[in-house]
């Protein structure tokens, strides 16, 4: 039996200027920024809300997060999984390394590549 995915969460796209997602995120796209979010310049950061619940994380600029082991956190998408440790044992019953990390407020996650190379976020949502 495989991992149960309850809901997409979001998509993490890259963009150079603050300027850039807000015309199109914003201005285009119509989406409404997460007040949970708010931009600073150390964190450089946008969450942009999707009606259903789902978003669209837009970090700015070069600066890429990395996992404690040191895997980049790049363009990826994020599923709210049913239970995390049980996602835990199928990777490890499937011989799939990932990356753990725990963020406060976000709990455990789980950091994955796909066989094409895509990066895959797991998180108990």
């Amino acid at each position: 039996m495989g991992i149960k995915v309850k809901a997409m969460h979001h998509a993490n796209v890259r963009l150079q200027t603050p300027d850039q997602a807000e015309d199109f995120y914003g201005r285009v796209l119509g989406l409404q920024r997460d007040p949970s979010m708010p931009w600073s310049d150390e964190r450089r950061l946008m969450w942009w809300n999707i009606p259903g619940g789902a978003q669209i994380h837009t970090p700015i600029g070069e600066r890429v997060n990395q996992t404690p082991s040191g895997r980049p956190i790049g363009a990826h998408f994020a599923l709210a999984v049913d239970d995390i440790q049980e996602a835990k044992r199928t990777l490890e019953g499937e011989g799939i390394q990932y990356d753990e990390q725990t963020l406060p407020g976000r709990g455990v996650q789980l950091f994955v590549h796909d066989p094409a190379g895509n990066l895959v976020e797991l998180f108990q949502g």
